[in-house]
């Protein structure tokens, strides 16, 4: 069975788990035609390989093509990825994690579900990230993700609510039950997206017994001093 282990050193955010499963070879080009069958258009990839502290790294940047920033509901997104031609299990998971983002955000914001109104995670970059690995997942024939132990980190961000304790309440209330370790840094190294990510389509358990196929790293936004990386992991389990 083909296995994925993300090493979680420097935390989860949707883009940097959606550009480490291109660095294991996932093809961008297929991802994106499959993105636009749910009739997002306003967009296009921009992939990069930089160099974070001497490793090599992929890096995605969703461009906007036009000025306006799409706020959408849970429903107006769930009728998007249920009219797109994608893979069964990726709508399947796509759809589990946006539902399980919305009601994390309900929770927290003590409102209902159709209430919530996705500004950070609902806008364009956001549903790229989420059904964008999820079909990756889908490309690679992965059939079970698992990740490390999380980094915890403090501080604050700002954001459509105002400022935010980190980790965020949204992606605390989406990580129950994981554990964690502190790291020390002073930044959000785990976004809600990244979380539900997690939340959803992963357990975390120690590093598998696996004959190691293929190693990628998906490279972060920020700089706190450690390399900001996500290490994707393909192996064979045994």
């Amino acid at each position: 069975m083909r296995a994925l282990y993300w090493d979680a050193f420097a935390g989860v955010s949707g883009d940097m788990a959606l550009a480490s499963l291109i660095a294991l070879g996932a093809d961008p080009e297929i991802i994106i035609g499959q993105l636009q069958s749910l009739g997002l258009n306003e967009f296009s990839l921009k992939i990069t390989s930089p160099q974070i502290q001497g490793i090599q790294a992929t890096d995605v940047n969703v461009i906007l093509l036009n000025a306006d920033k799409h706020h959408r509901n849970l429903e107006d997104i769930e009728k998007m990825i249920e009219n797109g031609e994608i893979p069964e299990r990726a709508k399947i998971n796509s759809l589990l994690v946006f539902r399980k983002l919305a009601e994390a955000e309900a929770k927290v914001h003590g409102i209902t579900v159709d209430k919530v109104h996705f500004h950070e995670v609902g806008a364009v970059d956001s549903i790229v990230d989420i059904v964008g690995t999820c079909l990756a997942i889908e490309q690679l024939a992965i059939n079970e993700i698992n990740v490390s132990l999380l980094p915890w980190s403090r501080g604050f961000i700002k954001c459509a609510h105002g400022i935010l304790p980190v980790p965020a309440p949204a992606t605390l209330e989406l990580l129950s039950g994981f554990e964690f370790y502190d790291s020390g840094v002073i930044g959000e190294l785990i976004t809600p997206t990244g979380a539900a990510i997690l939340s959803t389509i992963t357990k975390q358990t120690p590093f598998p017994k696996m004959n190691l196929l293929k190693v990628g790293y998906g490279a972060g936004k920020n700089n706190y001093g450690l390399p900001n990386l996500l290490r994707s992991i393909l192996g064979q389990t045994l």
